[in-house]
């Protein structure tokens, strides 16, 4: 099994979620941020790191962990990056398999924006790096690549220009197909498609895509 790494960040979580995700992923690297401790700790997952400025974790619970051998790493409430953004760049240090992110959306939609922002980095690093939630997985893609319908999260396929625009687009295998289009950053083109065959191809010649796959 690779370094298949999870970060639970201080974002929405439903633990009942969370629970199956970890029986399915067998994730052999978990850090938790902030918030992301009292999930941890209520569903009893093995923590490897906790970081965070811990402005949303009472007390009590960080200090359940302290002189434990889980490192904790502690930041100002006053920082340049987000909890999430330290997280991430501590989990691409670890030479991982893959990154999920859960947490990472909610009601502060700055703060999902946000999130959705640094899979760049992550992408920049060729490290496979995955937003999930209950209803969505979020990622990015340079490259062609295929959605098999059997594994795909959900019904739902969304395509947004990550970058200014995407030349080039090309979908198979879709109830609505592109042939070789540019789809300009501002257009909601590429929403809610869906995949009627065995597996959807998504060709583009230039370009950033920011992917969604979606349940009602």
């Amino acid at each position: 099994m690779g370094n298949n790494t999870i970060i639970i960040s201080g974002g929405y979580v439903d633990q009942t979620f969370l629970d199956a995700l970890f029986l399915e992923e067998q994730y052999s690297m978990v850090i938790v941020a902030d918030r992301g401790l009292l999930v941890a700790d209520n569903l009893k997952l093995p923590i490897d790191y906790i970081l965070g400025d811990f402005d949303s974790v009472l007390p009590e619970l960080l200090s359940k962990y302290k002189g434990k051998t889980t490192p904790i790493k502690i930041f100002p409430t006053k920082k340049d990056k987000t909890d999430t953004e330290i997280a991430l760049d501590l989990a691409l240090e670890q030479s991982p398999s893959y990154i999920h992110i859960v947490g990472a959306t909610g009601s502060r939609m700055d703060h999902t924006m946000a999130n959705i922002e640094l899979l760049l980095k992550a992408m920049n690093q060729n490290v496979n790096t995955a937003i999930i939630d209950t209803n969505n997985k979020i990622y990015l893609k340079k490259d062609n690549f295929i959605i098999k319908k059997e594994k795909q999260y959900g019904d739902y396929i969304s395509l947004i220009p990550f970058s200014h625009q995407i030349e080039g687009l090309t979908l198979k295998g879709f109830k609505y197909p592109l042939d070789s289009i540019t789809l300009k950053a501002g257009s909601s083109l590429g929403i809610s498609n869906e995949i009627i065959e065995d597996e959807g191809i998504i060709e583009f010649s230039k370009g950033i895509l920011l992917v969604f796959e979606s349940r009602d």
